[in-house]
This record gives C-alpha cells, structure tokens and sequence, in this order.
C-alpha cells in the first residue's frame, strides 16, 4: 500500500465506515474533508466529486510526497482497491462502477489499470 492509499484508507474507517467496519458507498470527499477540519469545493457531478478527492490530497499531501500523490490519494479515497477487485471479477463493469463510485467512468478505467485488473490507453 503507497502512502497515498494509507492516508485515505484511514480516513476511510475514521469516517466512511459502518459499525461493522463495511464502507458505505459512494464515498462523500466533501463530508470527509469537513470532518478533518478542510475546505474543499462542493460536490457536483462526478468530475465535481473527483476534483474535490484531488483537493483533499492536496490539503492532506506531506512533505516530500510521490509524485502524484494526490491523484492517487483520490483514486484510494473514492474507488477502495478492495471494493475494485470484488466488482471487478469476473470482468469488470466500467459504466456500472461509475454509475456506483460516482466518478468519471475515465477514473475507473485508470483504477483498474492501476491495480492490473485491466490495461488502459486513453
């Protein structure tokens, strides 16, 4: 796990997590980032929400971070490698994993890249 995914793993029990420590989807960036105290923008539609994930890498990034760390950061908070690989098997569903993330379907193909579940190219 990258650091990137760490943080957002954490924030993702802290804050996303029910009491039988499932997430419940689709993760809020917004509602996330107001509990740690962070002004981020509003969500909108799924470019809205992804931007928002990104702002809150951002807000979060340490010093001396990966390149890309708060692209990678959404992508952990928003699109959970664990809840990936489950809807992925047997094939993954690109437009259904939007539809339930909430994200640009253009996410998601890079997700699945990212985690070897599918190759990418734009």
């Amino acid at each position: 796990m990258t650091a990137a995914s760490g943080a957002a793993h954490g924030l993702l029990f802290r804050h996303v997590a029910t009491p039988d420590g499932q997430l419940a989807l689709p993760v809020d960036p917004v509602a996330i980032a107001r509990a740690e105290g962070i002004d981020v923008p509003s969500v909108g539609d799924a470019y809205g929400r992804w931007d928002s994930a990104v702002a809150l890498g951002r807000a979060l990034e340490p010093d001396g971070a990966e390149f890309g760390w708060p692209g990678k950061f959404a992508y952990a908070l928003l699109m959970p490698a664990e809840i990936v690989r489950a809807m992925s098997a047997p094939a993954p569903d690109v437009p259904g994993m939007a539809r339930r993330f909430i994200v640009p379907w253009c996410q998601v193909r890079r997700r699945l890249a990212m985690l070897g579940l599918e190759a990418y190219c734009e």
